[in-house]
């Protein structure tokens, strides 16, 4: 053995194995104790990101968005401390040529920007425009991402890529809300819909179904149908799909909301066009039924599910 330990190559390849080993063990050791720590760290800046956007947030639930945009790389239901649910945020990612960007974004029931922020900021020119750029979005719909004032110049390529973001978050939004019970935000809590359907109703060939809803009173304060059409979605292929929609209606005729729900949706799916047939349905909550208007540009590359839309808001403005 001494003579093995004499051999000076023997005797290399022995300490740098036991430095190599023991370096490990201290890697390793290391590792395990920061990582908990980094997970922490990141785990309360999210929260605090969450407060800033959404002050009233107490708790949230994580939600899965399928077939979600990739850079929206989180999504949750914010609730009060109520356990009631008052919006939705959502944490985006992306790169570019000049750095990174991640931002956190709430949005209400109803589809507003109730706040935006950047959780970090990594680009080349121009950070304080970037930051001034998404606040002009705050308080508009994310349905239309029209900022509400002038846009600050100088960094081309940050405001590209935050108007893409932008962008993928209205298409989350667009398929949280489509799976979530929307009723409460558009009848008012404590609402109460009947569990028959209204007996004085006549269905048609599109306007299937009519429930009364009521307020804790018991009076009637709208009504909650459900408009079924088909129609070709894809010219080229020929296509064809049935689309369910449920609407409410104010006693009044005033769109209240519209519903989509994508497990109900058979026209295509995809994020490429679903979200922006969503996205255009909420466009023309507010109107009357009688006389309804969207933002047609929201639906570009899908329009003859559009036109499905319009055609069934139309039977149900003569059938309601």
């Amino acid at each position: 053995m001494k003579k093995l330990f004499e051999n000076q190559m023997f005797h290399y390849t022995f300490v740098l194995t036991v430095v190599a080993l023991v370096c490990g063990i201290m890697i390793g050791l290391v590792n395990a104790i920061t990582s908990p720590i980094i997970a922490a760290n990141i785990e309360k800046a999210q929260t605090e990101a969450y407060k800033r956007v959404l002050p009233e947030i107490d708790s949230f639930e994580v939600i899965t968005l399928e077939n979600g945009p990739a850079t929206v790389l989180q999504a949750v239901e914010a609730k009060n401390a109520s356990n009631a649910t008052i919006g939705y945020i959502y944490t985006a990612y992306t790169t570019n040529k000049f750095g990174y960007m991640r931002l956190v974004i709430s949005v209400s029931v109803t589809g507003t920007i109730l706040g935006a922020d950047f959780i970090e900021i990594n680009q080349t020119y121009n950070v304080e425009g970037t930051k001034t750029n998404l606040s002009l979005y705050v308080g508009g719909s994310i349905a239309s991402l029209a900022p509400s004032g002038d846009i600050v110049t100088g960094a081309t390529g940050s405001l590209t890529s935050l108007k893409a973001l932008l962008t993928d978050v209205a298409a989350a939004h667009a398929i949280a809300a489509a799976n979530a019970d929307p009723l409460a935000a558009w009848f008012g809590a404590g609402y109460v819909m009947d569990s028959e359907v209204d007996p004085t109703f006549v269905p048609s060939a599109n306007v299937i179904s009519k429930k009364l809803v009521r307020n804790s009173s018991g009076d009637v304060i709208a009504a909650y149908y459900h408009v079924r059409g088909s129609s070709v979605y894809n010219t080229e292929e020929g296509s064809a799909g049935t689309i369910n929609m449920y609407v409410g209606l104010s006693t009044s005729g005033t769109i209240l909301g519209i519903s989509l729900p994508q497990t109900e949706y058979g026209h295509t799916k995809s994020n490429a066009f679903y979200p922006k047939v969503v996205a255009y349905a909420n466009s023309i909550v507010g109107s009357n039924v009688a006389s309804f208007t969207g933002q047609g540009d929201l639906a570009a590359g899908a329009t003859n599910s559009k036109t499905l839309v319009d055609t069934l808001l139309t039977a149900l403005g003569g059938n309601n």
